[in-house]
């Protein structure tokens, strides 16, 4: 469903590329999310999510908005739900490369 990507490499690339790939990653993340899941926190479509970005109030609605996107394809998938929201609000807010590799991961490990 998502492209694979190294959580490693991920990581690297942004701190190497100085957050240029994070962004990148962001605008890609964001968009296959939304796309999958269809959930949006205040209706913010992807290119305002994206904007908030540079305002860090983005880093804590890409968690909350990750959180509900990744548990909608699980239960469109038939899988239980987890409660990752608050994990990643904490991460975005204090280390958000480390909300970059658990969305990452989630997506790494969600079946076709």
């Amino acid at each position: 469903m998502f492209k694979q990507k190294s959580v490693a490499l991920v990581i690297i690339l942004s701190i190497v590329t100085c957050g240029i790939y994070a962004l990148v990653w962001y605008w890609g993340a964001i968009n296959d999310l939304y796309k999958a899941g269809g959930k949006s926190i205040g209706n913010l479509e992807p290119v305002i999510q994206f904007v908030l970005l540079f305002f860090y109030v983005g880093e804590i609605f890409f968690g909350i908005n990750a959180a509900d996107n990744l548990n909608e394809i699980r239960a469109q998938k038939g899988l239980p739900a987890k409660d990752d929201k608050v994990l990643y609000v904490v991460f975005s807010i204090i280390c958000p490369i480390v909300t970059m590799a658990l969305v990452q991961n989630e997506m790494n490990n969600m079946p076709a």
